[in-house]
């Protein structure tokens, strides 16, 4: 059923079935779909909160660190570093996402 039209399937099972068998089909498959994205987000959010946990303790160890006089940061080499850092991203995978959503709004304009 790859590539096919949706609204022709659901067309056709409401011509071969009766509306409330059809209603019910239509809401079984929209809460299972749901579900899954319910649980695809959950799982998003508890991955990005581990991450998120992880780079405030780094960087609040930084800062401990600095405020003791434990290390003497360069700060010059990390913000290149960081701007290098950047522009790699962006090269490799910005200047793609940008290109595939100015599409898309194309696309959804010409609709």
């Amino acid at each position: 059923m790859a590539g096919t039209d949706p609204v022709l399937v659901t067309g056709l099972l409401a011509e071969y079935t009766s509306e409330s068998v059809f209603a019910v089909l239509i809401g079984a498959l929209v809460l299972l779909r749901f579900r899954r994205y319910k649980a695809v987000g959950g799982a998003a959010v508890g991955a990005v909160s581990s991450v998120a946990t992880v780079v405030v303790g780094v960087f609040a160890t930084l800062v401990l660190l600095v405020v003791l006089g434990y290390w003497d940061p360069p700060v010059s080499e990390i913000v290149g570093d960081t701007l290098a850092a950047g522009r790699a991203f962006y090269d490799l995978v910005g200047e793609w996402v940008l290109q595939q959503t100015v599409e898309r709004l194309d696309d959804v304009a010409a609709a």
